[in-house]
């Protein structure tokens, strides 16, 4: 048989002078705008909040207080359909700074092949194309056959029908951007230098 306590005014449960446990064998509901408990211990994996919601509760979730005055805001949007972060919310979980989802709308796979650079399709999702590559292992950006690489010291292997920008030890040229092909291994000449071996030769 259910029982009910109705009080006209607050209600004080004081355990051993609050450090005493309460223990509840049964579910229990909380209704009202905000609950406050100092520690909570929960068996089951999951804590359901907006309970019994029919639709009419768009964005739910957790408020944690970091000062007196001030909270931050962990919540599921119905409207985004994503959980979203806010380092700062009122205590109702209303914004002051505009949340911002953990995930994306866009779950989707990387587009074309290992290496690819990625860009937006214009629809949101992934493209890519074998003529724009990053190579991780070696600091090497190629675009349709040409190369251009860090700091790598000494000079890269010539590729056939294409042309490779690199960067190593200023030489004569006074850049220490070298540039090699298939018929050409040089430094890049600095303006200056230029004008001064223009008048030389």
């Amino acid at each position: 048989m259910a029982s009910y306590k109705n009080l006209s005014s607050d209600w004080y449960i004081d355990v051993d002078s609050g450090v005493g446990t309460i223990y509840i064998n049964g579910s229990v509901d909380v209704t009202g705008n905000i609950t406050t408990v100092s520690e909570l211990a929960v068996d089951d994996a999951f804590i359901i909040v907006a309970a019994n919601n029919v639709g009419t509760v768009t964005d739910m979730g957790l408020i944690a207080q970091k000062t007196l005055n001030t909270y931050a805001g962990l919540r599921f949007s119905t409207g985004a359909n994503a959980w979203q972060i806010s380092s700062s919310v009122n205590q109702d979980g209303t914004a002051v700074t505009p949340y911002v989802s953990l995930v994306s709308g866009n779950t989707g796979t990387p587009g074309g092949n290992v290496r690819d650079i990625q860009v937006n399709d214009g629809a949101g999702g992934f493209a890519a194309s074998d003529n724009f590559e990053f190579d991780i292992a070696n600091s090497k950006v190629t675009l349709t056959g040409h190369q251009v690489l860090a700091n790598i010291v000494s000079t890269p292997t010539p590729v056939s029908n294409a042309v490779a920008l690199y960067h190593k030890e200023v030489g004569s040229g006074e850049t220490g951007l070298y540039v090699v092909g298939t018929t050409v291994n040089d430094e890049v000449t600095a303006y200056k230098k230029a004008l001064l071996l223009s008048i030389i030769f």
